[in-house]
């Protein structure tokens, strides 16, 4: 077995990258797992501005407007001057401005729209236009109870007790109607770890063993050429077990009972299907390496490409259909879509789709190692 001595003494070489990748994964999975799960269901609040505001009108609507604002917003007093208001303006004191012209309930009373109020938006303060919306909504309000044929007073009143409604926000749980488990957010991201550390563990050692010199001195060696496949074969897949694992533990001590309860052993099992497609992605990506440099550079490719366009680092609800329709071309995709329908299985038999996400990660797995081994084939004929 000195092949697969060999091969863990290559890997301890580049132990520092692994564990750096374990430890990072590790504390970014336990920071979005209860995070993410713990995310406060927060009461809805209104955004208050610092509205600047000269009410000249003093009549029933300029009275009523500066009332309603000032239930919502902070009412601050014009600055007087135009370099005092703008030095406001700067200095961001002010959200917005707005002057109630003298005679502007006589106009709206009188069916006159046009230029009512005079209210400035404070340049780059996206919040402000909030104002612009409640003062439109207030007038619209108004003006259809004046077209309804209620007076001036009545109009406003009415207004008021209608703005003073107030809507309830309810925030509403991803995935039917059920909450997401911790179990889900530490096992959304696998797949770029996995990724990674295969190609960098595995795809190196493979790559140090195809070496020109070293590959023509094991065939001239005593061990037989399927004795030493059959080793390399060995150390990736006991390396590739050790690593998934290390993860499961991790897995155990993150989601506690989760991994005792069916959706944990179909996460688990997920997570295995994908580690050893992986571990095919890195037998794939090493026959096209020059050298280990290039390799690491491969195996962010892999990872990133792979996690980006298959919804691990950005959820498949967010992307575009064609995009969705790319992304199943590679295996992550399924790894995600599985980890998404394992969250609604109550029983084992209730995972009809799960196992159909299973069945195409190993598709995948069989695609990437025949393509490796035929990449491998023409480039040993071209020696």
């Amino acid at each position: 077995m000195q092949l697969f001595k060999v091969f863990f003494k290559i890997i301890n070489k580049n132990k520092g990258q692994l564990i750096m990748y374990t430890v990072v994964y590790f504390s970014l999975a336990l920071l979005m797992s209860n995070v993410m799960k713990e995310q406060a269901e927060e009461e809805f609040s209104g955004v208050s501005l610092d509205i600047a505001l000269e009410n000249k009108d003093q009549g029933m609507l300029g009275n009523a407007l500066e009332e309603y604002l000032g239930e919502r917003h902070n009412i601050k007093k014009m600055p007087e001057g135009k370099a005092a208001l703008q030095d406001a303006i700067y200095y961001e004191e002010i959200d917005y401005v707005l002057a109630i012209p003298e005679g502007c309930s006589e106009k709206f009373a009188a069916n006159e729209r046009e230029n009512l109020l005079e209210g400035t938006v404070v340049p780059g303060s996206s919040s402000s236009y909030l104002a612009e919306q409640e003062l439109e909504c207030f007038l619209k309000t108004a003006d259809m109870y004046l077209c309804a044929g209620f007076g001036l007073e009545d109009a406003v009143r009415f207004t008021i007790e209608d703005m003073e409604e107030k809507g309830t926000v309810e925030f509403l749980n991803k995935g039917d109607g059920q909450s997401l488990s911790k179990g889900f957010y530490f096992f959304q991201f696998i797949p770029y770890v996995f990724l990674t550390m295969m190609i960098l563990g595995v795809g190196v050692v493979l790559k140090t063993f195809q070496n020109k010199e070293l590959s023509a001195r094991n065939k001239c060696s005593a061990v037989p050429y399927l004795q030493q496949s059959f080793q390399i074969f060995l150390g990736s897949l006991v390396y590739m077990l050790a690593v998934y694992l290390v993860f499961m533990v991790m897995a155990g001590c993150n989601t506690g009972d989760y991994m005792f309860t069916p959706q944990g052993i179909l996460s688990a099992v997920n997570a295995l299907l994908f580690a050893v497609c992986a571990l095919c992605v890195s037998w794939f990506a090493a026959q096209f390496a020059p050298n280990t440099a290039v390799l690491n550079a491969i195996s962010n490719v892999f990872g990133l490409g792979f996690s980006f366009l298959g919804g691990v680092f950005v959820s498949l609800d967010l992307m575009g259909e064609s995009a969705q329709k790319i992304a199943k071309f590679v295996p992550s995709y399924w790894y995600v879509i599985a980890n998404q329908d394992i969250q609604k299985v109550a029983e084992f038999s209730d995972a009809g789709t799960v196992y159909k996400s299973y069945l195409m990660v190993l598709m995948f797995a069989l695609a990437f190692f025949a393509a490796g081994l035929l990449a491998y084939r023409m480039k040993e004929r071209s020696r």
